[in-house]
């Protein structure tokens, strides 16, 4: 397993005008005591404007990656962690101004920054705290658990949308709760009311794989899970993923395994 690097942890608590430009990935956590700031991303363009004298700028988890310039003037009441990282598997791809993180060869689209939830400040701030004494306690079995508090922190960045007028979120949950597959993708496109193409479109981008791929790789998880873990025989196994004989799920399984159900489940046994 691959971990994140920490090259330095610390706590911003002076007011403070000035610009920067970042050296290496951030992970930062922001509190309170901003006043303004201007970002830009390494290209030059233009990024990001924040003036609490227009808007209050909510607690924030963020990713700033190398080569971004800020413009910054805070407070006295300043509150604001920063991890310095060295992870590869985050990059930050100029052209299209997204964040992704590279894991078994996909490139997963992340936010660069997440607005906190008041009950969630306290916990965050608890977390970046106990990295930053693990990290300068020197010990090796702590610098091993700061990494890994590290992976727990930027876990945050994969979680899906919580909105309930997301669309695309709402989409996935009926391809998830359509065990059965007894609704196509037009199907349930037209019962929440999106243009399939647009859907399409924008569920790869967010999700980096096709709504129909996904689908796939859900009923290929849960055929190889009741192979392994139930007494189920194939034929029933075959009902339990809506398809219409055990003819289809030997098809399904040799196509996407390269084996029949038969073989995995003896391998799966075995092990």
């Amino acid at each position: 397993m691959i971990t994140p690097k920490i090259l330095n942890v610390g706590v911003y608590r002076d007011a403070q005008n000035g610009s920067q430009t970042v050296p290496v990935l951030f992970l930062s956590l922001y509190i309170k005591g901003l006043q303004k700031s201007t970002l830009y991303y390494p290209d030059g363009t233009l990024c990001q404007i924040r003036d609490t004298a227009e808007s209050k700028v909510p607690p924030t988890l963020a990713l700033t990656p190398a080569g971004f310039r800020s413009t910054f003037e805070y407070g006295n009441d300043r509150e604001n962690w920063v991890i310095m990282l060295a992870f590869p598997a985050i990059q930050f791809d100029n052209s299209t101004h997204q964040l992704y993180w590279n894991h078994n060869g996909n490139a997963l689209p992340i936010p660069r920054s997440i607005p906190l939830k008041e009950a969630e400040v306290q916990e965050m701030r608890q977390m970046f705290d106990t990295l930053s004494r693990l990290y300068y306690s020197s010990l090796p079995q702590n610098q091993l658990t700061a990494e890994l508090l590290v992976l727990q922190i930027l876990q945050n960045f994969l979680r899906s949308p919580e909105s309930e007028d997301d669309l695309i979120e709402r989409f996935r949950k009926c391809l998830e709760e359509d065990v059965m597959w007894e609704y196509s993708i037009t199907e349930h496109c037209r019962k929440l009311n999106i243009n399939r193409d647009l859907l399409r479109q924008e569920f790869h981008a967010r999700y980096n794989i096709a709504p129909g791929e996904y689908r796939i790789q859900l009923r290929l998880r849960k055929i190889c899970h009741l192979l392994a873990y139930s007494d189920l025989n194939l034929k029933e196994i075959a009902y339990e993923v809506g398809m219409k004989n055990l003819s289809h799920l030997s098809c399904f399984v040799k196509e996407k395994c390269g084996k029949t159900p038969s073989e995995l489940s003896r391998e799966y046994r075995k092990k």
